[in-house]
């Protein structure tokens, strides 16, 4: 029906914007709930871990020892509690009626964005301590990730869509949750068929260098583009989702996760792998 046409539209409008880089996104708030879940969190470090160059392997072995990516992950949730300075490095809340990011307004007591730069600036610097840059591997693996999980960039007020009560599947959830892993549990691939999938996908797909293109700033505004553009419109104004809204967006939840996956080895070959 016309309603159909226009998702379809809008959804093609929206591959087409996100196929190259965009400007930049921007700020506070208290979101709760762990970013992409641990298998989004785990997906997108083993695919980049698969794609990185040989010196980069081997200084993320001398740096984690025998952890991996994969490992190490979500130990940036993890350690929230303890260091809730940190709390604010996860996410920068820019109203899907702002299209720039803006430091000073969104980022005033850090964000995603500015966490990023400065943990690769300690990772980049080799006479930094083992400890230091060890750990800003940590925090540069969890937050490229975070940086593309829509709901960490894009929102309307709502905490990044943590207020956003929603039922899916006829059980009680939120928006924020609904992205960052329900619905890529619901989807039935487990852990190793994702990873599959994606390395697939990088062997045979001609537009690796476009995507590897762009900036924190860049890569945080197209999340920001796929919240305004598809998160929110596409909930259905009952609030009660279900798998119709997942099949709706599940390209775009795929490209974010795919993009970041691209993203973060090519940061890391850039930053450890001596190119």
């Amino acid at each position: 029906g016309p309603r159909a046409a226009v998702n379809r539209v809008a959804l093609l409008l929206l591959m087409s914007l996100i196929a190259v880089p965009t400007a930049p996104a921007g700020a506070t708030s208290a979101h709760g709930a762990l970013r992409w879940g641990r298998l989004g969190h785990r997906v997108i470090a083993r695919v980049a871990a698969s794609q990185l160059n040989a010196e980069a392997k081997q200084q993320v072995h001398d740096l984690l020892g025998q952890e991996t990516l994969a490992g190490i992950a979500s130990w940036a949730d993890e350690i929230r509690n303890e260091r809730p300075e940190t709390g604010n490095w996860h996410y920068i809340d820019i109203p899907i009626t702002d299209s720039l990011y803006r430091p000073e307004r969104y980022c005033p007591d850090g964000c995603v964005i500015e966490a990023l730069n400065t943990q690769l600036a300690i990772l980049a610097n080799r006479s930094n301590s083992r400890s230091a840059r060890a750990e800003a591997l940590k925090w540069v693996v969890h937050l490229v990730e975070d940086l593309h999980q829509p709901l960490h960039v894009g929102e309307r007020g709502d905490k990044g869509g943590n207020d956003v009560k929603i039922t899916w599947q006829g059980k009680p959830s939120n928006l924020h949750r609904l992205w960052d892993s329900e619905m890529l549990e619901a989807d039935g691939r487990d852990e190793n068929a994702w990873v599959t999938r994606f390395e697939r996908e990088i062997a045979q797909r001609g537009d690796l260098m476009q995507i590897r293109m762009g900036t924190p700033e860049s890569w945080g505004m197209e999340s920001h583009a796929v919240s305004r553009d598809v998160v929110y419109p596409f909930l259905p104004q009952s609030l009660a989702v279900d798998r119709h809204y997942y099949e709706q967006v599940r390209v775009v939840l795929e490209d974010r996760l795919f993009r970041a996956s691209v993203r973060l080895a090519s940061l890391l070959n850039g930053v450890l792998g001596g190119r």
